[in-house]
């Protein structure tokens, strides 16, 4: 599952490049931001097509999809993540989602 994770982190974070590239460069984004796209399209092939449509979902409604979870707590919602839910994640028994905001989890070793 961290791997998973960790996908999807990555997919993020160049999603957010091409975003933040379009409102910088306007209609110049696209090609300065080119060199991305096969990173994201490998990336999106990993990733299990139910999980990916889930994080798409998330992503176009609420912007951030993937957070960090630090010393229990969601950086997302920063709200405690109850450690029974963080052990069952850890031994795989669980997806790695807040139980609170519903964001995908990249948790703390």
């Amino acid at each position: 599952m961290r791997e998973l994770a960790q996908a999807l982190m990555a997919l993020q974070e160049l999603e957010i490049v091409q975003q933040e590239s379009s409102i910088v460069h306007g209609r110049d984004a696209a090609a300065k931001t080119a060199e991305l796209d096969p990173e994201i399209q490998r990336l999106r092939a990993q990733i299990p097509p139910a999980v990916l449509k889930r994080y798409t979902n998330w992503r176009r409604q609420h912007g951030v999809a993937v957070v960090r979870e630090v010393d229990g707590v969601c950086l997302g919602c920063h709200l405690n993540v109850p450690v029974g839910d963080l052990n069952r994640m850890r031994r795989g028994d669980m997806e790695w989602q807040c139980p609170n905001c519903g964001r995908f989890l990249v948790l703390s070793k």
